[in-house]
């Protein structure tokens, strides 16, 4: 199985092993304990924009904040928590996988899938291919 993602960071990716909201955009800059204070001022009906949504305290505090990179924390996808995104490419070979992920969009959700049990076989630019 070839499973294509997209990604500026996938050494990054395959080594951290879960996927976060919106690409990471629009997370929170500073360390764990500024986060948690700013959290902790809030109101419980007060929002916060977070990883692209507008949240309030108590759904904040429900939820899985983790650093993306130092000192930037995003809200990690709860689909994806334990394993990456990807999206899946009908091929039985290397090359026709590499076809595929050229004339596709390879962004998105897609299938989740463990770093652990793949092979990265393919990058062009952002564009990567495992194979399962």
């Amino acid at each position: 199985m070839y499973i294509a993602r997209t990604s500026e960071f996938i050494n990054e990716d395959i080594a951290r092993n879960w996927s976060s909201w919106n690409y990471g955009q629009e997370g929170f800059e500073g360390t764990r304990t500024e986060l948690d204070e700013k959290i902790s001022s809030l109101e419980e009906d007060e929002t916060m924009w977070f990883s692209g949504f507008e949240m309030t305290a108590k759904e904040l505090r429900n939820s899985t904040i983790r650093e993306l990179y130092e000192n930037y924390w995003v809200l990690v996808d709860q689909e994806f928590k334990d394993g990456i995104a990807g999206v899946e490419l009908e091929a039985d070979t290397l090359e026709e996988a590499i076809k595929k992920m050229k004339n596709s969009w390879v962004g998105g959700q897609g299938v989740k899938f463990d770093t652990k049990d793949a092979k990265l076989v393919y990058s062009e630019d952002n564009y990567h291919i495992f194979e399962i």
